[in-house]
């Protein structure tokens, strides 16, 4: 039973505990021992193919000259044929593979590489450049070994201080020093073939090594990474030299990568904090043009939160960082509306980032296994998606999908239509700019398309941002376009459909419309502000009872913050089903003010976003209100001020997916002029209160506290009023603070 109250009063749930599972999944192998040959076309060949986990063919350090190719007369082992002879020259000469998660391996769980290595020409140590070096990095090397890289194992005489086989071991920094190296005792010899063992651990940044010269193993278990948060998914064999005209042959076979099971369980954060961000710096009085507490940015990329009615939880992701704001994890929790209490946040993942617009988004499916897409910024960085072993659960996930950064996907929209399958609707950068495009899949896993040859659903020259939504079958989403490749200068608002997960398009009057859409000027174009010289920043897409979408958008004079760019108008785009109607509700001060849109059972239309100044006055966000239309948006009433007497400013609201009422909205705080710690806030339908979910959590679970008592401020307000009441709102909240 809910209990109910009047609009804006408190109202505390109960508490009760419920328990979860978790679940186990097979591991994966695979090896390479170099049958295929020299050929391009086989996976386990020299230079090969990508396939299986090999995301890559072999390749060799930028500036190597020389050989490398596959022969069988002296092998390293008994019986084991073909290997990997090498005769590079230069002053890096590794030979270089890339690995990543497929359906089965996860890159970022717990696993095994092994291999098999000879020294095939004399080694001279005669500069402290001359080394022998086996590591992982995030990236493909030009270099032997660097700060970047987790594990690595070498001889390298002269800074490591002994001719022995090291294995790599961060104790007082990241250099490339005795004091972070263990000496295995083992020296290098040439002809004797070598065996070696790595198995990572990349969530936590430590690895276990062995080296075994066939009579005698040396291992070290509970070895720190060099960087403590480094990719392990570009394997580099080789050496380096001062001389880069002296021959350094060697022979590689049996390179094999076990484990690496999907499924892992994320480690505990020790509370909610959210990412801060700041993007494009302006000077003056507003410093960025946006920026501030990010967790729930940015506004062209939805869902955050979704409420599942089967497990009474709303379940949400959002930015997370450290306490020093030094990087984006990728954070999973939910809210249990049985016991009122919060669970410890989950960290899916580290994308080794502070850039928000990494942020990740969030997708059930029909049978309650939740889905976390995790996008990039451009080509920066590489993409995943994790999805839950359990339903209804946040214990255990398996990663599902990588992309790397050249493949990726930015402002995720993934939507789920029942019966279907997954439309994910998504950016990739390309040479026109922000294009969008999607993937279709029965179970989220398992994708129709290639990801170099997914479809392209919008191509407009100079690229786009989009905002979809469901309804029924049919999915939405609407766009606008940089003209000039300018994502300043976005403007014109653009609308189509699909009822069958993107087979076929149409525009709302239900006209059939072929994609990519490519010209300014089409069918889809909702209204022409270019024409007006007016910006469009999207803010919400939703459906009315009869299934037709209402937009909420920001129009603006100008892109700068600041009242140059005069005042920001909030609008709606409401397809009344023979046209659109465009009706003006509201202004702010930023054009980033970002807000959700609710259209409820009754006929009540509801907008909770920070349009009121805020403490940080011209800068993102402000402080939160609650706006009320019960006429299709004609007129709009401020409900309620529901951050009064703020310390910074609040923004981007993010309604859930099936929106219960305890659990309406949720966002984030930070100082919209320099860097803060930033705390999540969510409120309840009603405005009866805002709660603070915990900055520290030492327990599994935790009740959030009341954070803010909003006030009442029930005036119907027309546009033209709106700029004075909204002084007036600021008055009150100054006087409460004295």
């Amino acid at each position: 039973m809910r209990l109910l109250q009047p609009p804006c009063h408190r109202l505390l749930p109960l508490f009760v505990i419920l328990a979860t599972a978790t679940a186990s999944h097979s591991q994966a192998a695979v090896s390479l021992n170099f049958d295929g040959g020299n050929s391009s076309t086989a996976v386990d060949a020299f230079s090969g193919t990508a396939g299986d986990i090999w995301l890559t063919p072999w390749t060799t350090s930028p500036g190597a000259t020389g050989t490398a190719s596959v022969i069988d007369t002296n092998p390293l082992s008994s019986g084991s044929g073909n290997y990997l002879s090498t005769d590079l020259l230069g002053g890096d000469r590794n030979v270089i593979r890339q690995y990543g998660s497929v359906p089965g391996f996860s890159v970022n769980s717990s696993h095994t590489v092994q291999w098999q290595w000879r020294l095939d020409d004399p080694f001279e140590a005669t500069s402290p450049y001359d080394r022998i070096a086996f590591f992982a990095d995030g990236t493909k090397s030009s270099a032997s070994t660097s700060a970047s890289n987790s594990w690595c194992i070498g001889v390298a005489p002269d800074l490591m201080g002994y001719d022995n086989w090291y294995f790599y071991d961060r104790q007082a920094d990241t250099s490339f020093t005795t004091q972070n190296a263990f000496n295995t005792g083992m020296s290098l010899q040439q002809g004797t073939t070598y065996t070696f063992s790595v198995t990572v651990n990349p969530t936590v940044g430590t690895y276990n090594a062995s080296v075994s010269d066939g009579i005698t193993t040396v291992q070290q278990n509970n070895l720190s990474f060099r960087n403590a948060t480094g990719g392990v998914d570009y394997l580099h064999f080789g050496t380096k030299s001062a001389n880069t005209n002296v021959h350094q042959g060697f022979s590689l076979d049996s390179v094999e990568i076990t484990g690496g099971s999907a499924a892992f369980q994320p480690r505990q954060a020790d509370g909610f904090k959210g990412i801060w961000y700041a993007n494009q710096y302006v000077g003056g009085d507003y410093v960025y043009k946006y920026s501030g507490g990010f967790a729930t940015y940015p506004q062209q990329m939805r869902p955050q939160a979704y409420y599942a009615a089967e497990a009474d939880k709303t379940f949400f992701t959002f930015g997370g960082t450290d306490e020093n704001n030094s990087t984006l994890y990728h954070m999973v929790a939910y809210y249990d509306h049985a016991t009122g209490q919060v669970t410890r946040p989950r960290i899916l993942l580290d994308k080794q980032t502070t850039d928000a617009h990494d942020n990740p988004t969030l997708m059930l499916d029909d049978e309650g296994y939740l889905y976390v897409f995790s996008a990039a910024h451009g080509t920066a960085r590489p993409t995943y998606i994790h999805r839950s072993t359990q339903p209804y659960s946040i214990d255990e996930f398996e990663e599902v999908l990588y992309l790397s950064s050249d493949n990726n996907f930015s402002y995720s929209n993934p939507t789920y239509v029942n019966g279907q399958g997954f439309l994910f609707l998504h950016t990739k950068y390309g040479s026109t700019g922000r294009a969008l495009y999607y993937n279709t899949s029965a179970d989220g896993v398992h994708w129709d398309y290639e990801w170099d040859d997914r479809p392209m659903l919008a191509d407009i020259p100079g690229g786009q941002y989009q905002m979809a939504e469901v309804f029924g079958q049919t999915v939405g989403t609407a766009f606008n376009y940089h003209p000039g490749g300018n994502v300043n200068a976005r403007t014109n608002l653009y609308y189509i459909e699909t009822d069958n997960l993107g087979q076929t398009w149409r525009t709302i009057d239900g006209t059939s419309l072929t994609t990519p859409v490519t010209t300014i000027s089409n069918a889809a174009l909702v209204h022409d502000y270019q024409a007006e010289g007016l910006l469009v920043y999207l803010k919400d897409i939703r459906y009315d009872a009869q299934g037709n979408p209402v937009l909420l958008y920001i129009t603006s004079a100008g892109w700068q913050p600041g009242p140059d760019s005069g005042l920001r108008v909030w609008n709606t785009a409401h397809w009344d089903g023979s046209q659109w109607v465009i009706q003006e509700a509201f202004t702010s001060d930023h054009n980033y003010d970002q807000g959700s849109l609710y259209i409820e059972d009754d006929g009540t239309w509801r907008i909770i976003a920070p349009t009121d100044e805020g403490p940080q006055a011209g800068g993102t966000g402000g402080e939160m209100v609650m706006w009320i239309s019960q006429d299709g948006g004609q007129t709009w009433n401020t409900e309620c001020l529901l951050t009064p007497g703020a310390e910074y400013n609040h923004g981007y609201a993010r309604a859930p997916v099936n929106a219960d009422d305890d659990f309406y909205a949720l966002w984030a705080d930070g100082n919209a002029f320099e860097p803060s710690d930033s705390s999540l806030y969510f409120t309840d339908k009603d405005g009866t209160g805002v709660w603070r979910l915990p900055w520290e959590m030492t327990t599994d679970f935790a009740t959030p506290e009341l954070a803010f008592d909003p006030i009442d401020t029930p005036e119907p307000h027309s546009l033209g009023l709106l700029a004075t009441g909204i002084v007036v709102l600021a008055l009150l909240r100054r006087r409460q603070r004295r």
